[in-house]
């Protein structure tokens, strides 16, 4: 799906974070996926969600007219996934392992099948331009 330039970067992102989920859900071993996964929170997973939360829920509120529900939605999974971020640190379970593939795969596909696409109907073009510089600096902040 093509995604207007204010989306494009955190879209990119979503092909990892499903590549990784799918090797969670299909985790014989958790070790190593476990392991998979931290170093992709810890390189971009992290920044991706502090993103989404701080940028671009705040300009979609302030240039457009959020959807509170969907907005909340994100809210809810990112402080679940946040949770089993830090539960993964621990000596994880495979049936936990599997469940956090599952729940990663599920997020994923909300903001690119829902999310993403009722910000892109909501702002017009001025609006993502200022979204998607906001966005870039963000990103290059870190």
């Amino acid at each position: 799906m093509k995604r207007s330039e204010a989306l494009r970067s955190l879209s990119r992102e979503h092909h990892q974070a499903l590549s990784i989920g799918r090797d969670l859900r299909r985790a014989d071993d958790p070790e190593p996926a476990i392991a998979r996964f931290l170093e992709f929170w810890k390189r971009e997973g992290a920044l991706h969600f502090r993103i989404e939360e701080e940028v671009l829920l705040p300009c979609w509120a302030l240039l457009g007219t959020v959807n509170a529900e969907a907005a909340a939605r994100l809210a809810r999974e990112h402080l679940e996934l946040r949770s089993a971020v830090l539960r993964m640190t621990a000596t994880p379970s495979l049936a936990a392992v599997q469940r956090l593939g599952e729940e990663l795969v599920a997020h994923v596909r909300f903001e690119e099948r829902e999310l993403f696409p009722l910000i892109e109907a909501d702002l017009g073009p001025a609006e993502q331009v200022r979204l998607a510089g906001a966005v870039a600096e963000a990103e290059s902040a870190q």
